[in-house]
């Protein structure tokens, strides 16, 4: 069997985790209290069935004798059984799939290796189906559909088409080492690197260059390969594109290939035109970027990984309107991936590149196939921003982010309520996010709680008076603030931000000022100021008909938002 890692590199491959392209396979049963080797029928099945998944979507890496965390586990059949999996593709599977295979020892730990290439059709496992790898799962498809995705690949698959004239003196090969260099083979020639992922074709007198390896690595000026391969970063002056003598926009930068230096850089020059703002983060208010960066960053990436490089006319663009971040991106969806999919989250995968988003994924630029999109998602809703947006237009896919929090936020009085609460930070956190009630949906969506934890200390917080419940039954059940902590937003909100703008303009009040700024009685506004001492929003300087009020220090860190 032909060596396909050194030790080196299978540890390296055995720290990543499972995903698109990695399965790890114990071959142990602890089930019982007893250790005992998996019965061998399992074992040809398991087989049978990820090798048919890896080779239904973009090929992959099988390791039997190893944990789901990577550890080396072994295993405990004779050579004669070993040999009975490693059969397995070609007996098993129709049509048969040649892998190539290797059995190696790690810390004296037996594994086996079978490396999985993409399969130019669909296959079928013995009276079980069409598996298909998405993420790190198997489900199943319909022969028709893997076939579908299979011909369009090879119908429009820019990525694997070999150009005449390039060569590999027209590829950065320094660009090349170091970026792959903490890929599974990165330590080898960067050569062989290349040609393991398919970059390369070797062929007599040198090596045919597929366009993938050009797009991550070729040497500039890059227009020579794709004259429209990069990004353009633009700027709008408001909500919407005017036209004319009211034009506002203006571009601010434009990106080019090689994909390697093309994607950190998209990165770095977003993260200047990102604007950064006061916003709720954990539980108070601090200076924080308009967009959470895992959301843009992987919506730039994806961008990258699977646009359709066929369309030679138009960049991939990134535009900042006031209100929202967009990434457009040349290409329509790829089927089965619809925008119903991608906005109920469900996990699918299609790959219009997978050689370049195998690469990206090694070395770890990449999210595993399937994770990306509900990852955005649960980025904006820890950020409270709204979710995320899908759409397509003129053959474009565009995700847009906006920086509009689900709520606004609340008042610095109701924030200095709650700030004082005997409470928990996910308690007070929900009251800050849904200041006029909120169900237990909501509440788990803010705290991310499982629906029983959210159950129990939305309980804890009705039995200590502060909330209210609506008295509906089950998963109707909407729950307010108390009326004594409604009254007292409604007090302090109708006095603060009165009082705040008078001492922003004169270093104290008195009762007489304070009567005229809310026309009351004397004894009312004593009755009022003496709360606000008592509150912390005042200090009391002098007595009797003498005494005027200044600044508090509850006061003074509203005064300085």
């Amino acid at each position: 069997m032909k060596e396909l890692f050194t030790e080196v590199e299978l540890r390296r491959l055995l720290e990543q985790d499972e995903g698109q392209f990695l399965e790890f396979k114990s071959l142990w049963d602890l089930e019982g209290g007893t250790v005992r080797t998996i019965e061998r029928r399992v074992v040809r099945d398991w087989i049978a069935e990820y090798v048919a998944a890896f080779a239904n979507a973009d090929g992959g890496t099988i390791i039997l004798g190893a944990n789901d965390d990577g550890k080396p586990s072994g295993y405990g059949y004779p050579e004669e059984a070993v040999q009975e999996f490693l059969s397995v593709p070609e007996r098993r599977l129709r049509p048969p799939v040649n892998v190539q295979t290797q059995c190696i020892n790690i810390d004296e730990k037996p594994l086996i290796i079978i490396q999985v290439p993409m399969h130019p059709e669909a296959v079928m496992v013995e009276s079980n189906g069409f598996p298909y790898r998405v993420g790190d799962e198997v489900i199943r498809e319909p022969q028709e559909v893997i076939n579908e995705r299979k011909q369009a690949y090879r119908r429009v698959g820019y990525e694997q088409r070999v150009q005449p004239e390039p060569t590999i003196d027209d590829l950065d090969l320094e660009l090349a080492r170091a970026f792959l260099l903490n890929a599974p083979h990165g330590g080898r020639p960067v050569e062989e690197v290349l040609e393991k992922y398919g970059l390369l074709i070797p062929k007599a007198g040198g090596s045919a260059v597929k366009n993938a390896a050009l797009l991550l690595f070729g040497k500039q000026p890059f227009s020579r390969w794709h004259p429209r391969g990069g990004i353009r970063f633009f700027r709008v002056e408001g909500k919407k594109l005017e036209y004319g003598a009211r034009r506002n926009v203006v571009q601010l930068a434009r990106l080019e290939p090689p994909l390697a230096l093309l994607i950190p850089g998209a990165h770095a020059k977003a993260s200047e035109y990102i604007r950064r703002s006061e916003k709720l983060h954990n539980l108070f208010f601090r200076e924080m970027p308009e967009y959470p960066s895992f959301a843009w960053q992987e919506a730039i990436v994806n961008a990258v990984a699977h646009r359709d490089y066929n369309d030679q006319g138009r960049e991939i663009e990134v535009w900042f309107f006031d209100d929202r971040m967009e990434i457009l991106s040349p290409g329509n969806l790829i089927p089965p991936v619809t925008l119903d999919h991608l906005q109920k989250r469900l996990r699918i995968h299609a790959s219009r590149n997978p050689l370049i988003v195998r690469v990206l994924a090694d070395v770890g630029i990449m999210r595993e196939e399937g994770e990306g999109i509900p990852r955005i998602y649960e980025e904006m809703e820890q950020f409270f921003l709204r979710a995320p947006e899908f759409s397509l237009n003129n053959t474009s896919f565009c995700v847009t982010l906006r920086n509009q929090p689900i709520f606004e936020g609340p008042s610095p009085e109701w924030l200095g309520i709650i700030e004082q609460l005997t409470l928990s930070s996910t308690q007070k956190r929900v009251l800050l996010g849904h200041p006029d009630g909120f169900s237990n949906e909501e509440y788990r969506r803010l705290t991310g709680l499982d629906r029983d934890h959210a159950y129990r200390e939305i309980q804890e917080m009705i039995a200590m008076g502060f909330l209210i419940s609506s008295g509906a039954p089950g998963r109707g059940a909407v729950y307010y603030p108390s009326p004594n902590l409604l009254h007292a937003r409604t007090w302090l909100e109708s006095r603060i931000p009165k009082l705040r703008i008078y001492l922003m303009a004169h270093e104290e009040i008195d009762n007489l000022e304070y009567r005229r700024l809310f026309e009351l009685t004397r004894y009312s506004a004593v009755r009022e100021l003496k709360r606000l001492v008592d509150e912390g929003y005042l200090i009391l300087i002098g007595a009797g008909r003498g005494a005027h009020y200044r600044v508090g220090p509850v006061l003074a860190r509203t005064l300085s938002k």
